[in-house]
């Protein structure tokens, strides 16, 4: 019984889609959260496991509230980032 498991979580996992489709789905709707500066694919801490992490000027517990944990099966980070704003040219 535990090889039908384990096969059966293979194969939801390779039938995600992938994290840039993902990302480029829902980026809109994460950049409108008031206090997101920005979103990108990432790696989680294991430095192996891709991720959508969120750029967060302030980290609040409000925040984390609106911000999704998962998207389509990938982990959600949030990450204080502060504002960003463009370069100034010389």
């Amino acid at each position: 019984m535990p090889r039908e498991n384990q096969a059966t979580t293979s194969e939801s996992n390779a039938a995600r889609r992938d994290i840039n489709l993902v990302l480029r789905e829902h980026d809109k709707e994460l950049m409108a959260i008031p206090g997101v500066v920005g979103v990108f694919v990432g790696l989680l801490p294991d430095g192996k496991r891709q991720c959508l992490k969120v750029m967060a000027a302030k980290k609040t517990p409000e925040l984390e509230r609106k911000i999704p944990k998962s998207l389509e099966g990938y982990p959600v980070v949030v990450e204080e980032t502060g504002p960003i704003r463009p370069l100034e040219s010389r």
